[in-house]
């Protein structure tokens, strides 16, 4: 894989795990972001808004607070084209915002299109 930072199939429901150098709290506003050739394709909060809104899961983990957990739906991943995705956090909590440098990961192709029944 081509220095990518992380790699799904669409059609999958892979579960991304993010390591962040702060402490989330369970207040803090967190936005996470996908875009394809410029464009924001779904988006992920936790305690604010998205959109267009991804029917995933993105939560902070039990046990780490430095730990995000995005779980991705058959229908996020396919709504992506297979390519390079960049995917970016933004952090809103007391102290101030912040903004973290996106990661760039690969969508692998299916063969099968569609949401499987």
């Amino acid at each position: 894989m081509d220095e990518k930072d992380f790699l799904f199939f669409r059609g999958s429901t892979p579960t991304l795990e993010l390591v962040l150098p702060l402490a989330v709290g369970w207040e803090d506003v967190v936005c996470l972001t996908m875009s394809q050739n410029g464009r924001t394709v779904v988006e992920y909060a936790m305690n604010g808004s998205a959109n267009p809104r991804g029917s995933g899961t993105f939560t902070r983990d039990e046990s780490q607070a430095n730990l995000l957990l995005l779980t991705m739906s058959e229908a996020d991943t396919l709504a992506l084209e297979a390519g390079d995705v960049e995917l970016q956090l933004r952090l809103k909590n007391s102290v101030g915002s912040d903004s973290f440098q996106p990661l760039t990961g690969r969508v692998g192709p299916i063969l099968r299109e569609g949401v499987l029944a």
